[in-house]
């Protein structure tokens, strides 16, 4: 099942007698107006745009590259929004206006993941329940728009600043978490729409209770104290009584939250379907903080990471785990490899093969950062990966935005 986003459109921003950029579909995703059709009389406009309770576009469907652009176009404009907020109402409900979707300036600027982890930050540190369910609704919208769209490009910010950078810990795996979980919930598992939107609600609120300790233990050298030890235990169920107070009443929502840390064995067979999503929760919280890095240690080796989530505790093939290896690669975008070449790179994007990803040289032959990185196909066997390279030897500082420009 695809992770299907409908936004709606504003009506008077239909033009008659001028062909439709992009498809329009009902409340439902169902296609209501081809790309290229025309409206010849505002009659026809009005009916049937009553037939389908308005008119949408499906940024989900990234078959046509023009509905891939205006995709890109009403992220910028959500993140704008979200950036821009204050006493604006409920303004992730706003209509989008038709004919200016394919903004020019989406072909040269993409999502702010830096600033998509500011704002998350905020959110997870709020205790004002208006401005928490309008950033939680916001965030939300921004990143199954980008998921839609490019998908690498969420693996890469999110995995690459995991490892490389601990400022707002807290905020950087939520995101991170979260993006693990509806790719392999929407591309592997096909699960419902109502799950996916659940598990994403749960990944970015199970940690709320403990936001500032997460983020002082990332900068933390020494080992944790009473106090400390206290919250990290009792966290869930402050995580819970922080939803209620904001007005959360989803007993799913809450549960999940609460047992978040559940070991589930063979989530995949549990006839629970709490334990199902509890499942998965777990084992991409467990995936993702293996992989970041904190002043106390480095991030794992991907090997050490994969093996935690794909070999259950009786030896055998974690099936879940398995479909999340799956839905993020062998060699995940934001990740290093050795080349046959000698060279080193930054898997930027996955492939039809996951063992053949795109890689963009940071370091050449000699171990020398270059001056300007060029992108290999891993599928020539000049260029195969042949090992992982931990983050923490790979001694260079590059840009996000350059690097996600190459992976576009």
């Amino acid at each position: 099942m695809s992770v299907k986003r409908l936004t709606s459109v504003d009506l008077n921003s239909i033009k008659l007698n001028a062909p439709l950029p992009h498809g329009l579909v009902d409340s439902h995703g169902i296609l209501l107006a081809q790309k290229g059709f025309v409206f010849q009389t505002e009659s026809i406009l009005v009916s049937l745009a009553n037939r389908g309770s308005g008119f949408f576009v499906d940024f989900s469907d990234t078959s046509d590259p023009d509905l891939r652009l205006a995709g890109r176009a009403h992220t910028l404009q959500l993140q704008k929004r979200l950036r821009d907020q204050g006493a604006l109402g409920d303004w992730f409900k706003f209509q989008i206006t038709y004919v200016n979707l394919a903004a020019d300036e989406s072909k040269q600027k993409s999502l702010d993941w830096l600033e998509l982890i500011e704002v998350f930050n905020a959110m997870l540190r709020t205790r004002d329940a208006k401005f928490f369910n309008r950033r939680l609704e916001s965030i939300s919208a921004i990143l199954i728009h980008q998921l839609s769209l490019n998908a690498d490009e969420a693996l890469l910010a999110l995995f690459y600043l995991s490892e490389k950078d601990t400022r707002h810990y807290s905020a950087t795996h939520g995101l991170l978490v979260c993006v693990i979980c509806t790719l392999t919930a929407s591309k592997i598992l096909r699960w419902s729409q109502a799950d996916i939107d659940l598990l994403i609600r749960c990944a970015l609120t199970m940690n709320i209770g403990m936001a500032d300790l997460q983020d002082d233990l990332a900068l933390q050298s020494g080992p944790i104290d009473m106090s400390q030890a206290f919250l990290i235990s009792h966290h869930a169920n402050l995580s819970v009584h922080i939803l209620e107070q904001f007005g959360v009443v989803d007993e799913d929502w809450l549960s999940i939250v609460r047992l978040h840390h559940k070991t589930v064995a063979e989530p995949l067979q549990s006839e629970s379907h709490a334990d199902r999503l509890i499942g998965l929760l777990n084992r991409a919280d467990i995936f993702a903080a293996k992989l970041a890095r904190r002043v106390s240690r480095s991030a794992q080796l991907p090997s050490v990471a994969m093996k935690s989530i794909y070999i259950d505790t009786n030896a055998k093939t974690d099936a879940m785990g398995a479909a999340m290896i799956k839905a993020v690669g062998i060699y995940r975008p934001g990740s290093f490899v050795k080349l046959a070449s000698g060279e080193v790179g930054l898997v930027i994007r996955r492939n039809v093969n996951s063992a053949y990803p795109t890689v963009a040289v940071v370091l050449n032959r000699e171990g020398v950062p270059v001056a300007s990185m060029a992108t290999r196909d891993t599928s020539d066997r000049t260029y195969a990966v042949t090992a992982n390279v931990p983050s923490s030897q790979v001694k260079v500082t590059l840009n996000l935005e350059t690097v996600l420009a190459l992976g576009r």
